[in-house]
């Protein structure tokens, strides 16, 4: 999809970047890395108010998404409509061109655990789909998910989106500062127990600003990673992906992006990008989006 050549680019696209997800995350000061201590950075006033509108404007472009979100719809629409409202804004959609990636969201259905590509596929009456949604805006970037309906869901489908939601709501409870980063994965844990679903540790978390994955990683199962404590001014998003029947099978299409369950499980997922500040934290891309609330108007619109 064309870009506006007025809008600024995110440096990974400047030559010598990863152009392959194969070939690893751009580097910059503050990737991750297993081989040396975590080093997170601490953003000021500036960097946090560029976060603020990129996260506002990735919410807005969210709640567009789910609006077209119905029984005969396409993802490849949603992606149309979304980059075009992204571009308007005189931002640029940080997935177009993210180690080779060809579209501006990820939209995942039903099966799909995540990094769905938008295609001419007919959405179906019952499905689910999650629609992800980075934007980059004034140099920083805002990160977030939902699910949405397609239609009315099974009983099932309903109640594992429920789950996500609340095992994502439960990792972003426990954030402050003074607070290991390990204390995420284990408010996840209890939920996902008590849903009785998977959630695989290496669909993570990360840190996030100038740069769209940095430290430091959310691991959103009982892990002993340690990070040290969270401080005011870190910024990182919170995404859970739960799959249903605790089926913790997956395998990687021919695309390289797409992950889906090899027994056709569903799987579900919401994220928002967090900021602790002195006394907890604040939703960057909240407040939350009513996904049920969307979706059914998204439905009811469609059939009139």
């Amino acid at each position: 999809r064309d870009v506006p050549f007025l809008i600024p680019r995110p440096p990974y696209l400047e030559p010598g970047n990863p152009t392959k997800p194969e070939q690893g995350f751009p580097k910059h000061e503050w990737l991750y890395s297993e081989k040396r201590k975590t080093r997170i950075q601490i953003k000021g006033p500036g960097e946090i108010e560029a976060m603020r509108k990129a996260g506002a404007l990735a919410r807005e472009a969210l709640a567009l998404a789910g609006s077209l979100v119905y029984p005969g719809g396409t993802t490849e629409a949603i992606d149309a409509a979304v980059h075009d409202f992204i571009c308007a804004r005189g931002a640029y959609p940080s997935p177009l061109g993210y180690m080779g990636y060809a579209k501006s969201v990820c939209t995942s259905v039903n099966d799909v655990i995540a990094h769905g590509i938008p295609d001419d596929r007919i959405l179906e009456q019952g499905d689910i789909i999650n629609v992800d949604v980075t934007v980059f805006l004034d140099g920083h970037h805002g990160d977030t998910s939902s699910m949405f309906f397609v239609g009315r869901p099974k009983r099932s489908a309903y109640e594992l989106c429920e789950a996500a939601l609340r095992a994502r709501d439960a990792g972003i409870a426990v954030c402050g500062p003074g607070v290991d980063f390990r204390e995420v994965g284990k408010a996840i844990d209890k939920v996902r127990e008590e849903a009785g679903c998977h959630c695989s540790g290496w669909l993570r978390g990360h840190g996030i600003g100038s740069y769209f994955h940095g430290s430091p990683v959310i691991v959103p199962t009982t892990n002993d990673l340690d990070q040290g404590l969270m401080q005011p001014g870190m910024t990182f998003t919170v995404e859970p992906v739960l799959v249903e029947n605790n089926d913790d099978t997956w395998e990687m299409l021919e695309d390289g992006w797409t992950l889906r369950t090899e027994t056709a499980a569903w799987s579900a997922q919401f994220e928002h990008t967090v900021l602790i500040t002195d006394t907890g934290h604040e939703l960057l891309t909240g407040p939350t989006i009513d996904y049920k609330a969307v979706s059914a108007a998204a439905a009811k619109k469609a059939s009139s």
